[in-house]
């Protein structure tokens, strides 16, 4: 990531949490990017450059994750995560923005706009969960009762090839962000943090059905404009999953990249920069509106 924004940390207290965040740009509409589960503000490294020409873009790390803090008791259910990202919108004062979510991110996101939706601009949703049963057998096996115990940090070479499983090409995972994924990933809580969520949203069987059907009957009455970017060859969430939503979410864009696994926003960022960019400024001149 060396070429990319790293921006200083920020912290602000939301409710009791310590949360640590970035904030780019010095004018525009706010834009606020959630994350994936693991992972943190770094994730979105080579986008938030490109996004704060036109926009303030703020990047926290969600409770559990990151540099934020880890409570040892703590509701992992995604209504807490709604209520997080929309208590960290008051305490900075913004009263509505455009919510760019990643993975677990994108499911929050849909958590938000589905319990407050006025204070959701427009909607981008990439490689979101939330959205179907299926889940990469990894996370299922992740979200076992006791995993956390038997859980052993594992050396970097061999976490470097799960993260493989996140790309359709490797070579997309250089020794610096891998270094730097495993220092977040295992910052002291996050996995009781990881697995904590894994078990508030899914089985081994998969997604939730109780939490995955709440999401699924809201998704008609999004009336926001509302972007979904997903990879071809997605393994950790199909990419039949996004062409389902897309279906439901009325005038929602979809745009799937090809040759591209999990991360799109990592494996290519200019075309997911301008895609985004494009649509954020549509959106706001009422193209985007269905």
């Amino acid at each position: 990531m060396g070429s990319e924004a790293r921006c200083l940390d920020r912290t602000i207290d939301v409710n009791g949490i310590r949360t640590r965040y970035w904030l780019a740009g010095e004018s525009g509409s706010p834009v606020i990017l959630i994350h994936g589960l693991g992972a943190s503000a770094e994730i979105w490294s080579a986008n938030i450059g490109a996004l704060a020409s036109r926009h303030l873009v703020y990047v926290p790390d969600l409770p559990g994750f990151g540099l934020t803090d880890k409570p040892a008791r703590m509701d992992y259910a995604p209504e807490a995560y709604s209520r997080f990202i929309r208590d960290y919108m008051t305490a900075l004062g913004i009263g509505r923005a455009t919510l760019v979510g990643h993975s677990l991110g994108g499911g929050v996101a849909l958590r938000v706009i589905l319990d407050d939706p006025a204070r959701v601009e427009m909607l981008v949703l990439v490689s979101s969960a939330g959205l179907g049963r299926d889940v990469s057998l990894p996370l299922r096996i992740a979200s076992l009762p006791f995993f956390d115990r038997i859980f052993f940090k594992p050396p970097l070479p061999v976490f470097t090839r799960f993260l493989h499983r996140l790309v359709f090409d490797p070579a997309v995972i250089t020794a610096e962000f891998a270094r730097l994924y495993y220092k977040m990933f295992f910052q002291p809580g996050a996995v009781r943090a990881f697995t904590g969520i894994l078990r508030a949203i899914s089985t081994f069987r998969g997604a939730r059905p109780g939490v995955l059907e709440q999401i699924r009957k809201g998704l008609g009455t999004i009336l926001v404009p509302t972007l979904i970017l997903w990879g071809r060859q997605d393994r950790i969430l199909p990419a039949s999953q996004a062409l389902d939503a897309a279906g439901k979410i009325p005038g929602a864009r979809l745009h799937i990249f090809e040759r591209c696994g999990h991360m799109p926003n990592v494996e290519y960022p200019g075309e997911f920069n301008r895609l985004l960019l494009e649509f954020l400024e549509g959106g706001r001149s009422g193209e985007g509106r269905p």
